[in-house]
């Protein structure tokens, strides 16, 4: 006879029950074997072991209607405005992963939050778009500045193009 950890004679009622109504999916036979000669020998009836199953059918029915509701319900929820402005600011730190804002967009999408998900893939896109907008233009902005050159800075070329045939 086999042993098992903790002894299937010191586990409760309900965990027997499951054993033998698991299946060999997730119980050697033995297990199984072990639990309805437990079950037997505390004197649990057919009838009281379909009661602990409809039990938990029961449970089972009400876990899944209250996360189908559930979903149901995270699909219109939204962004507040200071949450939109947050995640657009700090975009590129999002999709980059220094920064966590909330669900991301694969959690959002599992747990049916479809207008989130739309909002948060707009402003992550948008932000990160106008921070590299942003950069670009200071970039421009400051290479600009730095090319201009002062009166005394401009090199007299006249001689130059003089002997290289330009001038006449």
């Amino acid at each position: 006879m086999t042993e098992f950890t903790p002894p299937i004679s010191e586990r409760k009622t309900e965990e027997l029950i499951e054993i033998v109504y698991s299946g060999k999916d997730h119980w050697n036979e033995e297990a199984i074997r072990q639990s309805k000669l437990e079950l037997e020998k505390r004197n649990v009836s057919k009838k009281e072991q379909e009661k602990v199953i409809t039990k938990w059918e029961k449970e089972t029915d009400e876990y899944f209607a209250e996360l189908e509701n559930t979903l149901e319900q995270n699909q219109f929820e939204s962004y507040t405005k200071l949450r939109m402005l947050y995640i657009f600011v700090v975009a590129p730190f999002i999709l980059v992963g220094k920064w966590t804002v909330g669900k991301d967009l694969v959690e959002l999408r599992n747990e049916n939050f479809k207008l989130k998900f739309k909002q948060r893939l707009v402003l992550l896109l948008t932000g990160t778009l106008f921070w590299i907008g942003f950069f670009i233009y200071g970039f421009n902005l400051s290479e600009k500045e730095r090319l201009k050159l002062s009166p005394e800075d401009e090199i007299e070329i006249s001689n130059w193009k003089k002997k290289h045939g330009y001038e006449k």
